[in-house]
């Protein structure tokens, strides 16, 4: 910041410079240690010119030698001219490395020297590239004459040394014609952008006067944006991802948000490096606030958290339960070896006094079980305790709670978690306590099971792409092999009967892909619709009979039409919608994408009665809807519509969005809707405002950073621990009270003061949060949050993670409320915790710790259950 001038704005800020430079140093050097040798074999040739005049090649010696010295003076020139722009460019280097993003004053020399860079450097390149072309065309001219005079081979011109272009030095002369072709052709290209932005810029003023850019330009510019990017994004992946069906009015919502949400009117000017060291340094800072805020409660007394007697209530009301399940755990491992015991005396010779050693094991069973129901009375009312939070600590539950964060055996801390808040605009970070979901729990573990369970079935929605993925080499042999097995059979899928698959392509992948990845036989596949556009999600009907469920499995986000449903996230009001399926809805907001989807799946079901017939041929089954991603939020829209209908249905909701419903609707929500989130997954925490939040954060951490943004990298390339991460921030950024005036600081408070007063006549302001009960999976860490110390480098850990070739061993899993996810986490695992494939095995390891979850019943309906449904029909 700002973009560098040359002429025309640029896409780059003068400190971006440094590593292009390095790059083009590294390509002069290379040139030059090609054209010393190629100078010397040119200026040493001993070739004899007499063939090349008798066989009519040349018109005389006199031009061989003219040949000879024009070779010879290209050379030197070559050498010189990269000379000069290696200083240049090593100039360049130099002065870009001075200043901060907002203090260009220390490289005001960088636009006179990329001009000179761009025009004489970038002439004499041109000229060099021409004469060596010429050159070189030239020379395979004269030696394919005499070689078909002579009628040599290539191995006998070689031998006779009758011509260099077959000389092994040569091919080093094709190898700088290249490098020096992709060196004049890359600058051609910027500068002729740059001229032609320069020449629409001129005739569009004298077209239009002198006057504001309306908001209107703005929408047009982002709808063109938007149009352009998905056009190409679609061509380059072969229509893969869809983007064919997308008509220019389908981007209007998107055009308008992005509109609404990045309105500048021309004030700021940032490039993209410096979005990007903005969210490196707000990602350290996050990560010192954390460490500072655990430090200070671990402090004698507790710090500055003593004072708050809810918090501290919380504390001592989890403490209370941690202790009455350890104590419960010990009386379950007694009443196992005490079974064990008795089954031995069993099998032993009986001896006399058997009967009073039996009566005095059975009262010590019975004692135990008492003791088990009192435990279970007094967890239940810590529990309600710990909910209502109570207030009215004692000094001595205090102290005792205060003596458990200072032990060294600190089991309470693992259901500390420190979340991000907002005081006076200010980012800070809080200390909430949460509840660990027990595996003595019936409901706990519950959650557990069925989230483990059907998070692969939602994993399966994404049908043969998922498939594929997680089958790695194999996934396309078996789908190719099945539809080979078919079309042998004279059985290939699509010649079938398919009312039940709709959408799916010729080889019916997507519906082999779902039974092969559940491991289930068609007939339990009731129902799909695997066709897709904007506000029209694919979903599947399934039976469960292991758990008596029908399924409705919605498929999130996979193609640009999926993203411009999420894109659009204007707030729909559900006044009509309550009216019509049985809710209140009165003054409560949903986001419109998914609003939108969860219509067209319920229309549709019941369009073709797929629900009906199900629930005929199963009246005992309980529904259950699920998805992931934008399938989730479409998942709970739709449990909400169909609620009424269907009183025992359950909501599965697997990374859902953080915008889905207004407060009042996603907390009443919380008694249908089971929510998953993985660790730091960005999804569940983006709304409108936690953007506009980190918008503001971006853009103030620019204003606030006092080093070269080269600078701000490399120091995050180092591993750190958290005594020297902490003070880290202090060395690249100012104080946010002591922000240095400048151009950019100026714009920065004009453009804060904008958007505080549209803040409250913006539509998008509504706020809606995340649905339903959640349950968040941390990764066990001996680091804070698993937050890793080195942000770049730590960045490489999400590849394996998303491939699937890591594996997290231990997941704490908590109960967390929506506000703890109203603002973003800026993490290296932000992206891949949101991945579904990441999401279903950190479930199915959470599941098998507390022993709810057996890798044999993965499928969905196993053979003895299909004998026995085929045995209740009959």
């Amino acid at each position: 910041m700002p973009a560098l001038v040359v002429w025309e704005p640029l896409l780059a800020a003068g400190d971006d410079l440094h590593l292009l430079s390095v790059i083009r140093i590294c390509l002069y050097l290379a040139e030059i240690a090609l054209v010393i040798p190629i100078t010397y074999y040119v200026v040493t040739n001993t070739h004899d010119p007499s063939p090349f005049v008798k066989f009519g090649c040349v018109r005389s010696v006199d031009t061989f030698h003219n040949w000879k010295i024009m070779a010879e003076a290209m050379c030197i020139f070559t050498i010189i001219g990269s000379v000069i722009a290696t200083v240049i460019s090593f100039a360049i280097c130099r002065v870009s490395r001075r200043g901060t993003p907002t203090d260009t004053a220390p490289r005001r020399l960088l636009v006179p020297l990329c001009k000179c860079n761009m025009v004489p450097v970038l002439l004499m390149k041109f000229t060099v590239l021409v004469l060596v072309g010429i050159i070189t065309f030239s020379t395979n001219k004269y030696c394919s004459c005499v070689q078909n005079s002579l009628g040599l081979d290539d191995d006998e011109v070689v031998g006779r040394n009758a011509c260099p272009a077959a000389r092994e030095w040569f091919v080093m002369v094709r190898v700088f014609l290249f490098m020096l072709a992709f060196d004049v052709f890359v600058p051609i290209v910027l500068f002729f952008c740059i001229l032609k932005s320069r020449a629409s810029r001129r005739l569009f003023r004298n077209v239009r006067p002198q006057r504001e850019k309306a908001a209107e330009d703005d929408y047009r510019w982002w709808q063109k944006c938007c149009q352009t990017c998905c056009e190409c994004s679609s061509l380059m992946t072969c229509y893969m991802f869809g983007g064919q069906r997308i008509t220019a009015a389908r981007y209007v919502d998107v055009a308008i948000a992005l509109t609404a949400f990045f309105e500048d009117r021309g004030a700021l000017d940032i490039v993209p490096s410096d979005v990007a060291a903005a969210l490196v340094c707000l990602m350290t800072i996050q990560r010192q606030k954390q460490i500072d805020c655990r430090n200070e409660l671990l402090k004698e007394g507790g710090g500055i958290y003593a004072k708050d007697k809810k918090f501290f209530g919380k504390l001592w009301s989890t403490m209370k339960v941690s202790k009455v399940n350890s104590r419960r755990q010990q009386q379950k491992l007694l009443s196992m070896d005490i079974e064990s015991g008795i089954s031995k005396q069993n099998d032993e010779p009986k001896v006399s006094g058997s009967k009073q050693q039996h009566f005095e094991e059975a009262v010590d069973k019975q004692s135990l079980s008492d003791c088990e129901q009192r435990d279970e009375v007094e967890s239940n009312d810590l529990l309600q305790t710990h909910t209502s939070s109570s207030n009215n600590l004692t000094e001595k539950e205090l102290a005792d709670v205060l003596a458990m964060l200072n032990s060294s055996d600190n089991e309470i801390l693992s259901n500390v978690r420190f979340n991000e808040e907002r005081q006076d605009g200010e980012m800070t970070f809080r200390p909430t306590v949460q509840r660990k979901l027990d595996a003595e729990n019936s409901f706990d573990r519950q959650v557990l099971s069925e989230g483990a369970r059907y998070c692969r079935v939602a994993l399966a929605a994404y049908s043969w792409m998922m498939y594929l993925w997680t089958s790695r080499c194999i996934g396309c042999c078996e789908l190719s092999a099945i539809t080979l097995c078919e079309l042998c059979m004279c059985r290939p899928r699509y010649c079938r009967s398919r009312d039940h698959v709709k959408g799916d392509n010729l080889c019916a992948w997507k519906q082999t892909s779902v039974l092969k990845t559940l491991g289930i036989e068609e007939r339990d596949f009731l129902f799909a619709n695997f066709r897709n556009d904007v506000n029209v999600c694919p979903y599947i009907v399934l039976v469960d009979r292991r758990c008596r469920n029908i399924l409705i499995v919605i498929r999130g986000t996979l193609s640009f039409e999926d993203m411009i449903s999420d894109v659009t996230i204007n707030p729909d009001p559900l006044d009509d919608v309550g009216e019509e399926f049985g809710f209140d809805g009165i003054g409560e907001f949903c986001h419109r994408g998914m609003l939108e989807s969860a219509k067209y799946v319920y229309d549709d079901m019941e369009a073709r009665k797929v629900l009906h017939n199900a629930f005929e041929d199963h009246p005992e089954f309980n529904l259950r809807i699920m998805g992931h991603s934008l399938g989730a939020g479409v998942a709970a829209v739709l449990g909400l519509m169909m609620r009424k209908e269907y009183p025992q249905l359950r909501c599965l909701c697997f990374s859902p969005p953080g915008c889905v419903f207004t407060e009042r609707t996603a907390k009443e929500s919380k008694a249908y809707i089971w929510a998953y989130v993985l660790h730091n997954d960005i999804i569940p925490r983006l709304s409108y405002q936690s953007l506009a939040n980190l918008r503001n954060d971006v853009i103030e951490m620019i204003a606030r950073i006092k080093v070269p943004k080269h600078e701000v990298f490399a120091k995050n390339m180092r591993f750190r621990s958290e005594s020297k991460i902490k003070d880290l921030p202090s060395i690249i950024l100012h104080e946010r009270e002591c922000i240095p005036q400048s151009a950019f600081y100026s714009q920065f408070s004009d453009y804060m003061e904008r958007q505080k007063g549209r803040e409250e006549h913006e539509v998008l302001q509504v706020r809606m949060i995340c649905p339903g009960k959640i349950c968040q999976l941390y990764r066990t860490s001996e680091k804070l949050n698993n937050v890793p110390c080195s942000p770049i480098i730590m960045c490489l850990k999400c590849i394996p993670a998303t491939l699937g070739l890591a594996r997290t061993q231990k997941y704490t899993v908590l109960w967390t409320e929506a506000e703890d996810l109203s603002e973003i986490c800026i993490s290296s695992s932000m992206m891949s915790d949101h991945f579904p494939y990441n999401v279903a095995r950190a479930l199915q390891v959470a599941a098998e710790a507390v022993g709810v979850f057996d890798i044999k019943t993965t499928e969905i309906n196993s053979n003895e259950d299909m004998q026995e449904g085929e045995k209740k029909r009959s």
